[in-house]
């Protein structure tokens, strides 16, 4: 086992060293599920069909994959490039400039030249692996536990939904959605190579959920008795943050979270409970968790909602990107705006 420290991510905005990209091969409409209606139908269609479900089209996943494939590839461009001025940078083919993303202008400490070092450090990416080239990935075969069955899994293009690094702790989530249930398994030999090169790594998951839909879920009919827009405008900031997710296991995804250093923010929403923050703040106590609330999106994840982008400095102010759809409580902004 190794002894350097690789897993040490505490924020958002760090710079990244190492990254895991995810592949759309195989996705597919996931069965509905009573934690939140994924492609359910308007209301007028429900006589004829009930939820979109089953393989996503091919042309779909192509295009979802050629985009990962690039972002794949821009990330692993980025590197060292020494040059005299900006302009000689520019004055290269705008479409090798363009796939570089440099950072940082520097002094060039070498003697012998007058120059600047726009630098990024180089960007390590790895991919979810399938089995063999014989067996791409497929999630639309047909899973069982003695609390449910699914026909149809979601895929693997988002990894930070179901992983997250507090530190040096590699968190997996308890997700509430079956059709997420067994997600995470398929990044483990990403984990175990960790594993074994980092000798500091801790790795944790919180009590499996049963993703039960009686034990669970309030109601397994909620999202035909509810229309969507009208939960999260009305319904959702009126019942007191309420969802169909009950309090009886601890369920969130890592997607509910936001790293801020020690500061963690967490959301109220229809895939996070109070019982995982509670787990979080037993099983962390070195961090603090902060809940915050989003009166009119009771949906899933908080990156679609508030992203930080930098922490303040001495030369400029924190900036925190708000969807203004779908602001949070004044009362919870007033920690960003008080310590900018």
């Amino acid at each position: 086992m190794g002894s350097s420290s690789i897993v040490n991510s505490w924020t958002e905005w760090g710079t990244l060293e190492l990254i895991c990209v995810g592949t759309a091969e195989g996705m597919c409409y996931p069965d509905e599920t009573p934690s939140y209606p994924w492609h359910t139908g308007s209301s007028n269609m429900r006589p004829y069909i009930r939820a979109i479900s089953g393989r996503r089209p091919r042309r779909c996943i192509d295009q979802a994959q050629a985009q990962l494939d690039n972002l794949t590839e821009l990330l692993r461009a980025e590197s060292i490039v020494v040059a005299n001025s900006m302009d000689e940078i520019f004055d290269n083919n705008i479409a090798q400039v363009m796939t570089r993303k440099q950072s940082s202008i520097g002094p060039n400490t070498l003697e012998n030249t007058n120059g600047k070092i726009i630098q990024k450090s180089k960007i390590d990416v790895c991919r979810p692996l399938k089995a063999s080239e014989e067996e791409p990935l497929c999630f639309n075969h047909q899973l069982s536990t003695p609390h449910f069955k699914s026909q149809y899994q979601f895929g693997l293009a988002c990894p930070r939904d179901v992983l997250i690094t507090l530190g040096d702790t590699v968190l997996e989530a308890p997700t509430s959605v079956h059709t997420r249930y067994f997600e995470s398994e398929y990044y483990k030999p990403l984990l175990y190579s960790l594993w074994k090169r980092d000798s500091n790594m801790k790795w944790l998951q919180p009590p499996k959920p049963t993703c039960s839909p009686i034990k669970m879920f309030h109601d397994v009919d909620f999202w035909e008795k509810l229309n969507t827009k009208d939960y999260n405008k009305i319904t959702f900031a009126n019942s007191g943050y309420k969802t169909n997710l009950n309090e009886n296991e601890i369920a969130f995804d890592a997607a509910d979270m936001m790293r801020m250093g020690k500061d963690v923010f967490y959301k109220k929403s229809a895939s996070a409970n109070n019982e995982g923050l509670y787990w979080l703040r037993r099983t962390f106590p070195h961090l603090r968790f902060h809940m915050l609330h989003f009166p009119t999106d009771g949906s899933y994840h908080l990156d679609a909602s508030l992203v930080p982008l930098r922490p303040p400095t001495s030369g400029s102010h924190g900036l925190v990107l708000i969807n203004q759809d779908y602001p949070p409580l004044a009362s919870e902004m007033k920690l960003f705006t008080d310590n900018d």
